[in-house]
């Protein structure tokens, strides 16, 4: 099976529950999924400006470059 339908398989499952308990204890197991998938993505540096002169306006994105590269 591939991811999308996996997706459609539980989404399909899940659409059959109408019990509220029964879902709320499904949502309380994928929410530190969710929290974990947030987690990786927050570990991408985030861009700064790396000037190396007060005078000088442009730019200099080659460490975020270098770190982002490392990071893939």
């Amino acid at each position: 099976m591939n991811t999308l339908q996996l997706k459609n398989s539980i989404l399909q499952k899940i659409a059959q529950i109408d019990d509220a308990d029964q879902l709320k204890k499904i949502l309380d197991q994928i929410e530190p999924v969710f929290k974990n998938l947030t987690n990786q993505t927050s570990k991408v540096p985030p861009l700064s400006n790396n000037k190396s002169d007060i005078n000088n306006d442009k730019e200099n994105f080659n460490e975020y470059i270098k770190e982002w590269l490392k990071e893939m």
